[in-house]
């Protein structure tokens, strides 16, 4: 493939806003949120009883075990699986581990379950070594040093961070008032440069969020005229990245969940800061629908697209805060029509066996940096178990990144050995193929795939039998159909070989699946793996 046919193909579905937007920031440009504006908060109007603690998603407990708080004491971060020791006065500019990793230790996640150690146990300590954190960051990271600090995503997510922290302590905080100063202080300064430094570029989550953290910004320092602009925008993008049937619109369960956590904690926000009738754009009982319809019944995010299990807030935890605080009770869809997945669902002499089948676009055209080669791929568990399976992400920057994006990655299907999209740099896709829902009745779905570029069309048709899940994957045009079928434990024999694949449900974490290959044109049963096997492969 030539590199300049790529690039004008990735080009070509880009909005020439963006283009015009990357070139200005690559010249120092700044992309405000109207030009000529720059907000002027006043540190003396921060009020954190305008941003109110969410203790059901701050202290989610799957979150929590996530990090080690005595660690932590000992000046040891674990993110995304991987684990560095800290100098607070010079890691924070350090090249440690991958770029994500770097953006991870800036968000300050970490803070959260130093705070709920705090709570529990009483034993300041691990106050003490939260506002360590925070203090040692803003000595390290003043605005003119730049780098991951500042770059505008890192701001719009580290704010949560810093905001609940202070809403969950409150108490032991309010007291030290030169700490309560030097944050408030800090977060003027990040507001206003986040202002200047839209990511209007990139656009999709990444410019959600950014639009996220002015809002409450700009709602705790009690900053009228700079909510009036936000607003408006920030309700624009829900439209159009929140699907209608609750999906975030770049097709990726994990990042669905993302966009939910800080869509409530913004919806939140408004409603005590006076501005609640705004919260009602934000699509919040959608979302929990498809949550809910997504992930009842099994144990872990399923992975299509970017995904992992280890980023998000947990299910159980997003859908508990969406009750206690907006009364959201979700109710099931078996079709999510406008993403294109389908949810089939059945008791069988095997279980209860789950399946979610991706028969969707990938992703919007002009932000394709998180699509997989999913199409008409499907994940199924057995008793919330995952069985067959689709390989996850590992890391956005790894040798590997390109492998996991690939279509035999996924338990999914290929004509003629053609990837179906042009997954051609981490975050780089030219030409994609097309996919649409046919039909859906429950516990049996069809879903068709136009291949990019060429006149192939392939139809797989998949049911929840008694005694297995039965494929039909059809060509029309090529020559040479293949099926994946991934399976975490319980491989069946429904094929004469099988190969060991990377299988990585958690960013940061490397497992081993095993992977066949198999024509399933003439009709394919693969039978239910049995209690004892699925208990012998755990």
């Amino acid at each position: 493939m030539s590199k300049l046919r790529l690039y004008i193909d990735t080009a070509l579905h880009l909005k020439p806003s963006q283009i015009a937007y990357r070139i200005w920031r690559k010249l120092g440009g700044s992309t405000r949120l109207h030009v000529g504006y720059r907000p002027c908060p006043d540190a003396d109007k921060a009020d954190i009883r305008r941003v109110p603690a969410l203790s059901e998603i701050d202290f989610d407990p799957v979150f929590l075990a996530r990090f080690d708080v005595d660690a932590l004491l000992d000046d040891r971060v674990e993110l995304l699986n991987h684990e560095e020791r800290m100098d607070w006065r010079e890691s924070w500019h350090a090249e440690l581990s991958t770029p994500l990793w770097r953006f991870n230790l800036h968000y300050h996640e970490y803070l959260l379950p130093l705070a709920k150690a705090f709570l529990d146990e009483g034993d300041k300590r691990y106050l003490d070594k939260a506002k360590a954190i925070v203090d040692s960051w803003i000595d390290a990271c003043p605005r003119e040093r730049g780098g991951v600090a500042w770059d505008p995503y890192v701001i719009s997510m580290r704010i949560v961070s810093w905001l609940a922290f202070r809403a969950e302590l409150d108490g032991a905080l309010r007291v030290d008032n030169a700490f309560c100063e030097r944050i408030n202080a800090s977060l003027v300064e990040q507001y206003v440069h986040l202002s200047q430094h839209l990511e209007k570029d990139l656009l999709a989550n990444h410019y959600l969020e950014n639009l996220k953290a002015l809002a409450i910004l700009a709602c705790y320092f009690d900053d009228r005229k700079t909510l009036e602009l936000v607003l408006p925008m920030l309700k624009a993008q829900v439209d159009e990245q929140v699907l209608d049937d609750g999906m975030h619109f770049e097709q990726s369960p994990m990042y669905q969940k993302i966009v939910l956590e800080d869509l409530m904690r913004a919806a939140i926000v408004l409603r005590d800061s006076g501005f609640g009738e705004h919260a009602k754009a934000f699509k919040l009982r959608q979302m929990c629908d498809c949550l809910y319809s997504m992930e009842r019944g099994i144990n872990r995010t399923p992975l299509f697209n970017d995904c992992g299990d280890n980023v998000a807030k947990s299910r159980d935890a997003l859908l508990l805060c969406a009750r206690e605080r907006f009364g959201v009770v979700p109710e099931f869809h078996g079709v999510l029509k406008n993403s294109g997945y389908c949810i089939l669902e059945r008791q069988t002499k095997a279980g209860f066996v789950k399946v979610i089948f991706d028969a969707g676009k990938p992703g919007p055209a002009y932000a394709m940096g998180h699509v997989h080669c999913d199409a008409l791929s499907f994940e199924c568990f057995v008793d919330g178990e995952p069985w067959i399976v689709n390989c996850g992400t590992y890391a956005y920057q790894d040798a590997k990144r390109l492998e996991f994006k690939k279509t035999q990655a996924h338990s999914g299907v290929m004509i003629d050995g053609v990837e179906q999209h042009e997954c051609w740099a981490p975050f780089r896709v030219a030409r994609y193929s097309t996919c649409k829902i046919e039909f859906s009745d429950g516990i049996s779905a069809r879903g068709s795939m136009k291949l990019r570029g060429r006149n192939p069309r392939i139809v797989r048709d998949i049911c929840l039998a008694d005694n297995g899940v039965r494929i039909i994957d059809k060509a029309f045009g090529g020559k040479r159909l293949e099926g994946s079928f991934i399976f975490a434990f319980g491989l069946p024999n429904i094929a004469e070989q099988s190969i060991d694949v990377n299988y990585s449900p958690e960013f940061g974490l490397l497992g081993s699946a095993r992977k066949v290959i198999v024509d399933a044109s003439d009709g394919l049963v693969i039978p239910y793996p049995m209690f004892y096997e699925r208990a012998e492969h755990r």
